[in-house]
């Protein structure tokens, strides 16, 4: 097939899911075309795209400015555009897609992400539109407004976010003519939105997977005893707050009982706050910043964490910790979308900070119960999130819209 894919961000290791749908669906055939906002003149961007071009057939980057984005946002305050779409309106991108349509053949258009959905109109009635939600962004804008934490203006703007996002996003998802997203819980908060207003969308779940060859187990490297990882962009709102619930609940109870316990808080971006954890002495907790690579991290980690306590879909750092044959110990919220077939065969779910902090210790206790439960894991990642097998589920996907646009006639 020769794929239209669109995206309000260069696809990337860190933007993992459309990266490795772009890597997959080249090895099965597909002929691609990229069409991506970015960053003008960023280094991460550009190593990016020169990790993109072996499986790009073409693939075009419109410089997006962070300035003009913010304007665009401020003077949509007071329309019923949300700011998570706003951001991302670019004129010049709409006018190449156009240009693009126009001038040569796609067998269907791929459009990433509620941030690019905007730019289905341009598309629409030219080719079949499969749109890529991710996650259900009103239901993850809901839990935001729940977090602590915010001032009076935050959550002002926050709950305005809420109610167009409410309306947008069922709206802007009807324009396909098929959907997918990682998750059963949210394929059944974007339907419900659409329900309230009257509509019925084709939604498939295709969770998140990871690259298995890449993150593998590491036997020969050598374990850093008591060491627990959490991993992720630390300037994603919701990483920061589920390190500082670790670090503030659950860390010092694992302390006191296990006083060599170390904690490796692994991602780019750090905020203030984590990085001021880090500076005391004696708490044990390493903020690395940004890492070339996390496998080594990973590797030497004996416990892997995903504290979440706001977010939606899958989680990559739970897949990529698993992938490792790692033990992981997850909030509720962070394990419900996976597809394990029950707590403690292929990990542990607390949902209290004792809770948590227990499960932890008795790992760290008996590390051949954590190596159970890494193998486990591993075997679950192997059947469920091999992104070859994903890509020919996208594959299918692509095939039952193009059937529906030609039967629309």
């Amino acid at each position: 097939m020769r794929i239209l894919f669109v995206a309000p961000y260069v696809p990337s290791l860190i933007r993992v899911r459309p990266f490795q749908f772009i890597r997959a669906l080249a090895g099965l055939g597909h002929e691609i075309t990229l069409v991506a906002l970015g960053a003008d003149g960023t280094q991460a961007d550009a190593e990016a795209l020169e990790a993109l071009t072996p499986y790009c057939a073409a693939a075009h980057v419109v410089p997006l400015s962070k300035y003009a984005a913010a304007v665009r946002c401020a003077l949509r305050l007071a329309t019923p555009t949300p700011l998570w779409a706003a951001y991302c309106f670019s004129p010049e991108m709409k006018r190449l897609l156009g240009r693009l349509v126009r001038d040569r053949m796609f067998d269907v258009a791929h459009v990433e992400h509620l941030r690019a959905g905007h730019f289905a109109p341009v598309l629409r009635g030219r080719l079949p539109l499969v749109f890529d939600a991710v996650d259900c962004i009103t239901d993850l804008q809901q839990q935001m407004m729940r977090a602590e934490g915010r001032g009076a203006l935050s959550r002002l703007i926050s709950w305005e976010e809420h109610i167009k996002l409410r309306r947008y996003e069922p709206k802007m998802a009807a324009l396909f003519d098929r959907i997918l997203i990682t998750s059963e819980s949210d394929a059944a908060a974007l339907s419900a939105l659409a329900e309230e207003r009257g509509l019925s969308l084709p939604i498939s779940v295709i969770p998140n997977g990871v690259d298995l060859d890449y993150f593998c187990p590491q036997p020969d490297a050598p374990l850093v005893p008591g060491n627990i990882i959490f991993s992720g962009k630390m300037s994603y709102a919701a990483n920061r707050d589920a390190a500082l619930y670790f670090c503030t609940q659950i860390f010092p109870v694992i302390r006191k009982e296990h006083p060599s316990a170390t904690l490796t808080l692994a991602g780019s971006g750090p905020t203030a706050d984590l990085r001021a954890l880090a500076a005391r002495p004696g708490q044990g907790i390493e903020v690395t910043g940004r890492v070339p690579d996390l496998r080594p991290f990973l590797a030497r980690a004996s416990v892997a964490v995903c504290p979440l306590r706001v977010g939606v879909g899958i989680q990559n750092k739970a897949l990529e910790a698993m992938a490792m044959g790692k033990a992981l110990v997850a909030t509720p919220l962070a394990s419900r979308p996976l597809q394990a077939s029950a707590p403690g065969e292929c990990l542990c779910v607390a949902d209290t900070p004792l809770a948590f902090a227990t499960q932890i210790l008795h790992l760290l206790r008996w590390p051949d119960e954590a190596a159970r439960l890494g193998t486990n894991a591993r075997r679950y990642v192997e059947t469920w999130h091999d992104w070859h097998s994903l890509a020919c589920r996208l594959t299918a996907l692509y095939e039952d819209a193009i059937t529906a646009f030609q039967a629309k006639g």
